[in-house]
């Protein structure tokens, strides 16, 4: 009989470690570590059954559940705030279960016993939970709550947990006010949780916003300085019929210093106007001339292999985002290296556009959430350009690569236009 009931624990508790893992995508990203993450659930396996085995109390048995949680939280990627939210929302839905078991089972419970009917239905109860909470939450494990918000949240979380625990010791509580409260906390959990990562969205989409918005207006202002250029270059190459009538008018009077001064004038405004890029794809051409010059202004040593026809098949709004995102990146990242160097090379072929960039660099590269971070001072508002490139490049069939050494970063793109 021991050894059933042994068997028993063991296997129901496995499968509510395979059911909870399921929401665990809603609140953290995966780890990159799978031994670590076995070694997590194996732990939460041997603390929850343990409790179960030797003791079944209600207190132990939350506390071993909060500890497993703790665990299987650990082996995934997520912030502090992201895995408390994960530990107390399962939590608490766990604790509304065994209320709502109590609250069905009524007369025919046993307090002081293991009970295998009990932990089916909980079982069965926490599946129908975990198919409502993976129906109605999206995977939000990029999004963070503000600290106001994440605080009302855990305290309301912790407040049901206590609520729970006490309504379940409290045993002159008619089963069917019990089962109307777990009800209410359900669909009160349920709600919260929809309406925080429905504000957590639109906290990160008005943040991305606002940085995409302020590149698109630098942006503009650099193609409009571009175009003054080229216009001005225009203007000289339509008056040089002017400019050599008067050099020769100045050659007949023997006026040699004049036409050195002349000559010099001319030189300056060409100066101005010299091209880093000629492909003859106005959009990419432009771009590249005013992120270039800025590396160059920097004593960046810049290699480019640009080949490109006239028109391309993506728009000019596109382009900014792709080449001003990563180049301005690039210019950042040599910005303490002794010899910096950027290359970059964009090539049409076969109908794609393959652009690849490597950078020389010296600042930490930050992963966090399976994503690069900035490593600003302060973060806030920055580490979008990665982001902002990948969400236009996702709009074509595309492969976007992303590698790095001690001293290089690469990034390699391959758009199919």
């Amino acid at each position: 009989m021991y050894t059933y009931r042994f068997i028993f624990i063991l296997i129901t508790e496995l499968v509510r470690l395979v059911i909870t893992s399921r929401f665990v995508p809603c609140f953290l990203a995966p780890s990159e570590s799978r031994f670590f993450s076995l070694l997590s659930y194996a732990g939460s396996l041997f603390l929850t059954s343990i409790a179960y085995i030797f003791f079944n109390l209600a207190w132990l048995n939350l506390a071993s559940t909060a500890l497993g949680l703790i665990l299987i939280s650990a082996a995934y990627s997520g912030s502090l705030k992201k895995r408390a939210q994960f530990v107390l929302f399962v939590l608490s839905i766990s604790c509304i279960i065994d209320l709502s078991v109590y609250s069905l089972l009524g007369p025919t419970f046993d307090y002081e016993d293991y009970s295998e009917s009990a932990s089916i239905l909980s079982l069965l109860l926490l599946l129908a939970a975990q198919l409502i909470a993976r129906r109605i939450l999206p995977d939000s494990n990029e999004r963070e709550l503000t600290n106001r918000y994440w605080w009302r949240y855990s305290i309301t979380l912790i407040i049901c947990i206590t609520v729970s625990l006490v309504l379940y010791t409290d045993r002159t509580i008619s089963p069917m006010s019990l089962l109307i409260v777990c009800g209410g906390f359900l669909a009160v959990n349920l709600v919260m949780q929809y309406m925080l990562d429905g504000l957590a969205a639109a906290s990160v989409n008005e943040t991305e916003n606002l940085a995409l918005k302020d590149q698109i207006r630098g942006y503009e202002r650099e193609i409009s300085l571009q175009e003054m250029n080229q216009e001005r270059m225009r203007a000289f190459r339509h008056d040089i019929k002017h400019h050599l009538a008067e050099i020769k008018a100045l050659a007949e009077r023997g006026e040699t210093d004049m036409i050195a001064g002349y000559i010099r004038n001319m030189e300056d405004t060409v100066n101005e106007s010299e091209q880093l890029c000629n492909s003859g794809n106005i959009v990419i051409d432009t771009i590249l001339n005013f992120m270039l010059a800025k590396a160059q202004d920097k004593n960046i040593h810049v290699n480019t292999k640009i080949a490109v026809p006239k028109d391309i098949d993506i728009s000019a709004f596109d382009m900014n985002i792709i080449l001003g995102n990563l180049l301005e990146n690039a210019i950042e990242a040599n910005s303490l290296v002794q010899e910096p160097r950027i290359d970059l090379k964009i090539l049409y072929m076969n109908e794609s556009l393959l652009i690849e960039i490597d950078n020389t660099y010296s600042n930490q590269i930050i992963v966090k959430n399976n994503h690069l971070a900035s490593s600003k001072f302060p973060a806030d508002g920055h580490g979008y350009g990665i982001r902002n490139v990948r969400k236009i490049v996702d709009k074509y069939t595309n492969s976007f690569d992303l590698r790095w050494d001690d001293t290089i970063f690469s990034v390699k793109i391959l758009i199919k236009l």
